[in-house]
């Protein structure tokens, strides 16, 4: 059972991961995968916990901005998606809790080591092989931690022309992947009473960081709210892998 702190902690963290995905255009699952699998003591409850919320959160965000979606961008790297999630989430199920937690350490490390010094050198292209990559890697990120954002935002942020539809399409791809990952956790088992009070604790986050991230979204720097995000990220793996 979750105590009423660490329901506290769960809506505020929520609250700030909402915001960030509105203002980047991911960032929920990166945010929350630093503290709720400590909450749940699983890192697969905690996946299932961030899924649900997020796709809520895109499903809002894609019918606010649905005149700038540009639907042909999501077809490849929804296929590839659906094949891998599909798997990451059977192979997630099976694996021990304290090893999926140093994996996950070891992964947030690598990933914010990736933002910070070599993803302003990569540059990808619309098309079919591009598409299958960032597909491909956001499902086994997204089926293993919730946190499939990171290669899909590299991409739909060098196919797409402005902010506004970067960020339409990008919560589309969102909308869609979320909902078929939790539909994968349900039929797997995963979705406990634990689950279900947390993600009710975060649909206060949600709401409370949608404002924030709306009104921030043409108001903030969002480099500045990166770097950060990705300091945080390196901190909270390397914490995970040694603790």
């Amino acid at each position: 059972m979750i105590c009423p702190m660490e329901n506290l902690v769960i809506l505020l963290g929520c609250a700030v991961g909402c915001a960030l995905n509105t203002i980047c255009g991911f960032g929920f699952g990166v945010i929350c995968m630093m503290f709720m699998p400590y909450l749940l003591g699983s890192t697969v409850q905690a996946a299932s916990v961030i899924n649900i919320i997020t796709f809520f959160q895109s499903t809002y965000l894609a019918l606010r901005y649905r005149r700038h979606i540009r639907w042909k961008l999501l077809l490849v790297p929804l296929a590839a998606y659906f094949a891998a999630s599909f798997l990451a989430v059977r192979v997630a199920v099976g694996l021990d809790s304290q090893l999926m937690k140093r994996i996950l350490g070891g992964f947030l490390t690598a990933l914010s080591v990736y933002f910070i010094f070599i993803a302003k050198r990569v540059r990808m292209r619309a098309g079919v092989r591009n598409g299958l990559i960032a597909g491909t890697l956001g499902g086994i990120m997204s089926g293993l931690f919730a946190t499939g954002g990171p290669p899909a935002s590299l991409y739909f942020s060098a196919t797409t022309e402005t902010k506004e539809e970067y960020l339409a399409t990008i919560q589309g791809y969102f909308m869609i992947t979320n909902f078929y990952v939790v539909a994968l956790r349900a039929a797997n088992g995963v979705m406990t009473g634990d689950v279900l009070r947390a993600t009710a604790v975060g649909f206060g986050g949600l709401l409370l960081g949608n404002l924030l991230g709306v009104w921030a979204f043409k108001r903030v720097d969002i480099g500045f709210i990166r770097r950060a995000v990705y300091g945080m990220m390196a901190l909270s793996g390397l914490a995970m892998l040694v603790l």
